[in-house]
């Protein structure tokens, strides 16, 4: 997005033939832009107590749910349909109230700026649209063109082929995660999975996943993307 502007948060149309659209860059939003563990982990287990999943009592809890899609996993934790929908939407409350204080991993907001110049930057998360939305607008995150959230599909795999589906002629993008789930979800879409260091799960968990690489510092997903 250009100064000033929030993202679009729907999937593109695609484009006429004659149209040329810049490279895709795919993000996950938390744990690789935002710190929001601290505030998500609560909110699941807060969420979950009060829906009496009782498969979920710790943190590593919340972090196994990742592993898979989030969907599926807090099916298989016991909930319904209804009960899983219920936490997602008390945990995205949870995120809107503490949006001010889920502050940007240092460096990324600088990345994402410089490859929004050759780059069509999309946020691909299981978090709300909307959530996302304003947590750009808060810490004045520019460069992000759209977001893929909840609103869009519950599947990354879904949402990532569609994108791909909308930019054709391109090469496989990079998928920007730090989860498990993330890179496989990226892996069964087409996209070239990117893990980050300082997300939710270890590195090396991440390349046995199928991570191609492994970022240590926002500035190397510039070198990495743009190399």
């Amino acid at each position: 997005m250009t100064q000033g502007q929030g993202p679009v948060a729907s999937l593109p149309t695609p484009p006429g033939k004659d149209a040329e659209l810049p490279p895709l860059v795919l993000f996950d939003y938390d744990g690789v832009l935002a710190d929001s563990f601290a505030v998500l982990s609560e909110a699941f287990l807060a969420a979950s107590r009060k829906e009496g999943l009782a498969a979920l009592r710790t943190p590593d809890d919340v972090k196994s749910l990742f592993e898979d899609n989030v969907y599926a996993s807090l099916r298989r934790s016991g909930g319904t349909a209804a009960q899983v929908r219920r936490v997602l939407a008390r945990v995205s409350a949870a995120a809107v109230r503490e949006a001010p204080t889920i502050a940007p991993f240092p460096g990324m907001p600088e990345a994402v700026t410089v490859l929004s110049e050759k780059w069509h930057i999309v946020i691909v998360t299981s978090n709300s649209e909307a959530v996302v939305a304003e947590w750009l607008r808060q810490h004045r995150v520019d460069g992000v063109s759209e977001v893929a959230g909840s609103e869009t599909a519950t599947s990354k795999v879904e949402k990532i082929r569609r994108l791909v589906a909308a930019h054709p002629g391109q090469q496989r993008p990079w998928f920007v995660g730090d989860t498990v789930g993330d890179m496989r979800e990226a892996c069964e879409a087409g996209a070239t999975p990117l893990g980050v260091a300082w997300g939710w799960h270890e590195p090396e968990r991440l390349l046995v996943a199928g991570a191609e690489r492994i970022a240590r510092t926002p500035a190397e997903i510039v070198t990495i993307v743009s190399g």
